[in-house]
């Protein structure tokens, strides 16, 4: 089985975080904006690009906060997933892609127990890094 390394950044602002709603296939989950290194990219670049490509948000990066994964639905891939802690303007606008490769179809700054509820369908090591680092 082929694994992917990501980078995720849990963008934190009064007292909630944003989350994003992909549209995978026909199922919908939630997720950290982020995506995949690729090959010869600095991790830290890789969140920076990931989280300006998928929210338009500039970010500043803070703490480690730890890793999840799960297993892609197009390939069953591994896909971990290290989070940083990240902060950006409070003025500043989520701006979700119009691409047609980038299958985010809504956005939605969350507490974190609206994320933990039933309502919200996320990796379960997902779950439990925010249940643990919030």
């Amino acid at each position: 089985m082929a694994a992917i390394a990501a980078m995720k950044a849990l963008i934190a602002r009064d007292g909630k975080f944003l989350a994003l709603e992909l549209e995978i296939g026909r199922k919908k989950i939630w997720d950290l904006p982020g995506g995949k290194v690729e090959d010869g990219e600095e991790p830290m670049n890789t969140l920076l690009r990931e989280v300006k490509e998928e929210t338009g948000l500039d970010v500043s990066v803070g703490m480690p906060l730890g890793i999840y994964w799960f297993n892609r639905v197009s390939d069953g891939a591994l896909a971990v997933c290290t989070v940083f802690r990240c902060e950006a303007k409070p003025e500043a606008k989520v701006i979700l892609p119009h691409k047609s490769n980038e299958s985010i179809a809504s956005s939605r700054w969350l507490s974190k127990e609206d994320f933990l509820s039933k309502s919200f369908d996320a990796p379960p090591s997902l779950k439990a890094l925010v249940q643990n680092s919030l």
